[in-house]
């Protein structure tokens, strides 16, 4: 009998303590799905739309092609406001093109870009976060090949 009298109060002051340990701040599972879905959505944006001109290059800086047209620049800016973020870290082999969007004079951003076949998702990189890539889906792949690779046959 002395023996399930102390059983019984150990398991009562364990139980006590171990209740009285909890974390008595608030946490709304709410509040963190809603961020979670906010930043998905999001998806830091790849660009600003705002540039005047994209160059493009299959090797950095060499025979580059400069793109002007109010119609071929609308097209990049459906592009680019297509991509989503991919989760994740990767590591990608070297680009098959790369792209200066330009802004003005002194503002340009640079990118990495790997066009799928037709059917297939593009990929692309900014240079300066090579660990995250953003893909855009199998329409705006055939827009990227007729924008990018004609331009070079």
């Amino acid at each position: 009998m002395r023996k399930v009298i102390l059983m019984a109060l150990s398991l009562t002051f364990i139980s006590s303590l171990l209740y009285g340990c909890q974390s008595k701040e608030k946490i709304s599972t709410e509040t963190t799905v809603n961020q979670s879905t906010k930043s998905e959505t999001n998806n830091e944006l790849l660009i600003d739309n705002n540039f005047k001109s994209v160059s493009v290059s299959k090797t950095k800086g060499v025979d580059e092609i400069t793109i002007y047209d109010k119609e071929s620049i609308h097209a990049f800016q459906n592009i680019f406001s297509s991509a989503v973020k991919e989760p994740g870290v990767v590591d990608m082999a070297g680009p098959e093109f790369y792209l200066e969007v330009i802004y003005d004079k002194e503002k340009h951003q640079n990118l990495y870009l790997w066009i799928g076949k037709k059917g297939q998702r593009s990929t692309f990189m900014k240079t300066d976060d090579t660990s995250t890539i953003y893909t855009v889906l199998e329409e705006k792949t055939n827009k990227l090949i007729e924008l990018i690779e004609s331009s070079f046959n």
